[in-house]
């Protein structure tokens, strides 16, 4: 059988593909980039809440969200 894999082990192997170092804008120093999961909780008209989840880059010194 084959192993199943977590969300942990996509980003390690992610970031393992995105090692470079980048400028942040905001510190303008060499920081990395992080994969993060972003959950949003959204309430719906009936009360009951709805998630939102989305994976995003963020500068590992700021966790502002990075674009290329």
């Amino acid at each position: 059988m084959a192993k199943i894999q977590s969300f942990a082990d996509k980003a390690a192997k992610l970031a393992k593909k995105h090692e470079g170092m980048v400028i942040c804008p905001d510190t303008n120093k060499e920081t990395r980039i992080v994969n993060v999961r972003l959950v949003e909780a959204i309430k719906t008209d009936k009360g009951s809440y709805k998630f939102l989840k989305r994976n995003t880059r963020v500068y590992e010194s700021t966790y502002k969200q990075y674009n290329p």
